[in-house]
């Protein structure tokens, strides 16, 4: 009987220690797997934070573009940059060819943001000019502020002829407060917080005491660091007033190195913003009752542009007496904080097309109207203001015309000036 136990106690032992070990194995298993996953840098996006300019192209980087439109073959779409950050496809003509140089600033119209590289406007002018290299330096989210300075960064080692720039959608988007406007300060304090943000996320004690103090309430969580703020009242990434200071910068910049300037004016997809166009057409000529109509259906779409919508209507409300539900309507809710790109449209775009105009006709800079011959075909956008393969190509041949006369004019001003273009 005796000897029975004893083999019954070496068993459960046995089975214990074996099942503790499991689970020892286990839990070891999970520390090393976290902290490898946690240790392992995800893959690099496209861009990266610059305090010069916000945010630029990762160099070297190759891969697709996250929450970019792509139809059909993926494999099309795939962006490819060099060591400078460069389109690769423009890397030799960066160098220089022999051959006059274009040089693309721009937003996402201009980086060809929902199209293969090749099919970019720039790219597609490059094939139609035989006695010009034309090289894309537009980039995704950008305004006119960061396009000023990605040319006074990237002018010299270009030496470009002629300057093709075109902003405006990035400059309307709202944002929280006047520090998220933009400006040299913004760009160098997100920069600098970005480098930290990855690292603190890594380190398990600063996690802990994070949900610990959060739990207690002595710091708030994201969702609570969201702000409120009046639609009529609120800021946009840059003004009315700084996006002319900027394009005239441009333009100076350029005139004083006799290079060329045109300015592509682009529009909102008006399958996306015809209600919205309706309704303050309506309220500009006093029509409050069908300028309310149509700024609703403007606001229920709930599309990049029904935050404008909110603003007119508010207006309109409060024009009509009704106070209490126009404070409500502008009522607009937005993250306190990491909103660099800000949030949607808050002006119509054609408020700061003319001011492009006024300013390239004051400067003398050339206008290519890209944006009115898109507007007859709502069909040539992809989405809310993106053109697509068909738009950039017609884009494309817009701007061959106009730099007939242009580049013609760069060449007999660079024989007669002791100071050539691009120098």
């Amino acid at each position: 009987m005796t000897q029975r136990n004893t083999s019954f106690t070496a068993i459960m032992i046995g089975l214990i220690t074996t099942l503790v070990g499991l689970i020892l194995l286990e839990g070891l298993s999970r520390i090393v797997l976290t902290v490898r996953a946690d240790l392992s840098w995800p893959d690099p996006d496209w861009s990266q934070y610059a305090s010069d300019v916000g945010w630029e192209r990762r160099p070297l980087f190759k891969g697709l573009v996250a929450g970019e439109v792509r139809r059909h073959d993926p494999a099309r779409y795939q962006r490819e940059f060099d060591a400078d950050g460069f389109f690769s496809i423009d890397s030799d003509q960066v160098q220089g060819t022999g051959r006059k140089k274009i040089l693309a600033i721009g937003d996402s119209n201009t980086f060809g943001w929902g199209v293969p590289s090749a099919s970019a406007f720039s790219e597609v002018l490059d094939e139609l000019r035989a006695d010009a290299d034309v090289i894309n330096l537009g980039v995704s989210g950008h305004t006119s502020l960061q396009g000023y300075e990605m040319l006074v960064k990237h002018f010299d080692q270009v030496r470009p002829d002629v300057i093709i720039a075109s902003y405006g959608f990035n400059d309307r988007r709202v944002v929280p407060s006047e520090a998220s406007i933009d400006s040299r300060q913004k760009f160098e304090r997100e920069a600098l917080s970005h480098r930290f943000d990855h690292l603190r996320g890594k380190i398990y004690l600063f996690r802990m005491v994070q949900i610990v103090m959060t739990k207690a309430g002595l710091i708030k969580s994201g969702s609570d660091q969201d702000m409120v703020v009046d639609a009529r009242q609120a800021r946009t990434r840059v003004s009315p007033e700084q996006y002319r200071q900027n394009l005239e910068r441009i333009a100076q910049f350029c005139k004083e190195r006799r290079v060329p300037v045109v300015f592509i004016v682009f529009q909102d997809n008006p399958a996306h913003s015809e209600h919205l166009r309706a309704g303050i057409d309506h309220q500009t000529n006093g029509r409050y009752e069908e300028a309310e109509t149509e700024l609703r259906i403007a606001v229920n779409m709930d599309n990049w542009f029904s935050d404008l919508a909110r603003k007119h209507l508010a207006v309109v409300l409060e024009q009509r007496g009704a106070s209490s539900e126009a404070a409500s309507m502008a009522a607009l809710t937005l993250p306190g904080s990491k909103l660099i790109h800000g949030g949607k449209p808050l002006r119509l775009d054609r408020e700061y097309n003319e001011i492009m105009r006024s300013v390239a006709r004051q400067h003398g800079a050339a206008v290519v109207e890209a944006g009115q011959r898109l507007a007859q075909d709502a069909s040539l956008y992809l989405d809310l203001a993106h053109p697509d393969e068909r738009g950039h190509r017609l884009i494309a041949g817009l701007l061959n015309h106009e730099l007939d006369a242009l580049l013609n004019s760069a060449h007999a001003t660079g024989q007669s000036s002791a100071t050539p273009p691009g120098s």
